[in-house]
């Protein structure tokens, strides 16, 4: 596989196109369409709200001009059990609104966050190797939060507020055109500074989410290479990175927060103003007699301005609240965006092979800016065969191999699979039939029984016993307490490297594949555990076309053909034997490599650390031939 080094590492996420505030805000808008039941009750429960709101102060008057005036005990009774009335109606029609709000704000974050993971699930290995965990995760969690938010709280107290000053300017400017434009006379005003705030707080917000994410990156490659930093004794060190970036998150919030609250008192203090102009040119109004003012219309006028008081003072928060959701629906659409470079072509096919596969003239890089990590490579495997690919680090070992069942794409030529080309079967086809064990197999915190049947979750018990036996991976998870219902942890931490293997195999070979992978699956395990490995892989590659990435070359004697790569191009081809004679990279190797290996392999033999089955051994002959496979000569 190419090293690290020569894969690009572009941005986490590609962004093609800049969109405006608007244009993302009208997208996010979209998802309430598929609610639109929904949000027309809600809209109901919040306009039955208004109407029973502005209708309060309108009583109020009467309560005044008539009650108080004429001494009327029985009116004011009545008006203020009307007044009660309204108000139980008022809270149910509220809480009616409220609930379906929140509902459809839950319902939206949880469509946008299948979303994400389905977008994610469907992309290509190139994709994967450029984006960091912690980023997808803060996307997924933390910015779809921003975005519920904004449904649940923003939206609906928006559209609450619109819809309150609409109605109750309506109604003031229908009452009394000259004591409504007194009382809206500070509105103006505040409406400028709201649109000067939200361009202060939309960068700054975007900040915030910027240091979120590399906080939560810093977090996440901590704990996967928690043994790394305690090996190194670099345990301060992290600890001082984290508590800078944590710092830089601090610091980036309150900027923000100090925007925000010079908001809330400069809002209030024009709401109070509203309130003050209406009493004090209202009073005076009245006095002179002009324009049919009532001290009663004063106080119907004072009530209309106190009840816009709160919902204007919250149109800081709506806009706080949209701000937010603006810059967390573009972060989540960059990754809703990204394309997918590896799809289904139309008409794909599905069917099963037997595994025929031809590499025709295929060269392949990770982007269009990056050199060509493979060159030119040509090969056939026939079903059955055993091909082994071997070579220095960074000459494309694992390249190849993930071409197989599609990880990548070729950039030039072909793979074809009995004479298709693998861009033309259906990916889920494709692998299903394709068992791969790698290096370092990756096992989900769950029982080892479900980590066996992952590719295949309808299989019996029977048959993940079988296939646990055929990878040699029986005997130690008998002896489990929990046997096959023993949970593994977290990426198989409470697994040994050659049990996790073993599980690995297993896993692979339940689902019966045509094609089998085998990425340098023992490379990390010790000697014995080697050799119960590699007599679970004899057995499982048998009848099946099998491709080896070794580094040990005593897993690769056997192969049908070796193929030996440098800088992504076959520099030798063929068996053990012809490499041999052609010397070259592959002796280079092999003197290197395997002779050490085959003596401390004899030995290990020899002193009893790796038991010889039974059925290696039941002739002197076939012992002999053991012993000469593994020393190269035989002494009597």
């Amino acid at each position: 596989m190419a090293s690290a080094a020569s894969k690009p590492r572009a941005q986490a996420f590609a962004k093609p196109k800049t969109f405006s505030a608007f244009r993302i805000w009208m997208r996010l808008m979209r998802y309430i369409w598929r609610y639109r039941l929904s949000v027309v009750m809600a809209f109901a429960g919040i306009v039955g709200t208004n109407i029973l709101a502005v209708i309060v102060p309108y009583i109020l008057r009467d309560v005044v001009d008539i009650g108080i005036a004429a001494k009327d005990s029985s009116f004011m009774l009545n008006a203020g059990l009307l007044v009660v009335g309204l108000g139980i109606l008022r809270g149910l029609t509220a809480f009616f609104g409220r609930y379906l709000g929140e509902r459809l704000s839950h319902c939206i974050a949880f469509d946008i966050r299948n979303e994400i993971y389905d977008k994610v699930q469907r992309q290509s290995f190139t994709y994967h190797d450029n984006a960091q965990v912690g980023t997808i995760v803060t996307r997924a969690i933390s910015d779809v939060n921003e975005i519920q938010r904004y449904f649940s709280f923003g939206l609906m107290d928006g559209l609450n507020t619109i819809l309150l000053l609409i109605g109750v300017v309506a109604i003031m400017l229908a009452t009394s055109p000259l004591l409504a434009i007194v009382a809206f006379s500070p509105l103006l005003p505040l409406a400028l500074y709201s649109q000067r705030f939200v361009m202060r707080v939309h960068p700054r917000w975007k900040a915030v989410m910027v240091r979120m994410q590399a906080l939560s990156n810093h977090i996440q490659e901590n704990a996967l290479g928690a043994e790394v930093v305690r090996v190194f004794a670099r345990e301060e060190h992290e600890i001082d990175r984290f508590h800078e970036e944590n710092n830089n998150l601090y610091n980036e919030q309150l900027d923000f927060i100090t925007q925000w609250i010079t908001y809330l008192p400069t809002s209030a203090f024009l709401a109070a103003l509203s309130t003050a102009l209406v009493l004090l040119f209202g009073g005076l109004m009245e006095q002179q007699g002009l324009a049919n003012i009532s001290v009663g219309l004063i106080v119907t006028f004072n009530a209309y301005v106190l009840l816009l008081a709160q919902p204007l003072r919250f149109v800081g928060f709506v806009i706080l609240l949209t701000t937010q959701a603006v810059a967390s629906g573009e972060r989540v659409f960059e990754v809703l965006d990204e394309t997918e470079l590896l799809v289904d072509r139309e008409g794909a096919i599905k069917k099963d092979f037997n595994g025929h596969v031809r590499f025709d003239k295929v060269s392949t890089s990770y982007s269009a800016l990056s050199p060509a990590v493979v060159k030119n490579i040509r090969l056939e495997a026939k079903p059955g065969e055993v091909v082994a690919i071997i070579g220095l680090t960074g000459s494309g070992k694992t390249t190849i191999a993930n071409l197989i069942p599609r990880f990548y794409d070729v950039t030039d030529g072909r793979v074809t699979i009995d004479g298709i080309d693998v861009r033309d079967y259906d990916l889920d086809c494709l692998r299903s039939q394709i068992g791969i064990v790698m290096q370092q197999s990756l096992l989900f915190s769950a029982t080892i029984e479900e980590n066996i049947a992952y590719g295949k979750s309808s299989a019996t018990r029977e048959e993940i016993v079988a296939a646990a036996k055929s990878a040699n991976a029986h005997d130690f998870i008998s002896e489990f307490p929990d046997g096959y219902q023993t949970v593994v942890g977290e990426r198989g931490v409470t697994l040994s490297g050659g049990q996790k293997q073993r599980v690995a195999i297993a896993r692979a070979l339940l689902i019966n594949p045509r094609i089998l992978i085998l990425d340098d699956a023992t490379s990390s395990v010790d000697t014995q555990t080697e050799h119960l490995i590699q007599q679970a892989l004899d057995r499982i590659m048998v009848g099946r076309t099998t491709f080896v990435i070794a580094q040990r070359m005593s897993t690769i004697l056997d192969a049908d053909q070796i193929i030996v790569l440098r800088e992504g191009k076959i520099i030798q081809q063929g068996t053990h034997e012809t490499l041999l004679q052609d010397g070259g990279l592959y002796e280079e190797i092999y003197k290197l490599q395997l002779e050490e290996q085959q003596r401390v392999r004899r030995e290990a033999i020899i002193s009893g650390v790796i038991k010889i089955p039974f059925e290696e051994r039941r002739s002197t002959q076939q012992f002999r031939e053991l012993i000469e496979r593994l020393t190269g000569k035989y002494t009597p």
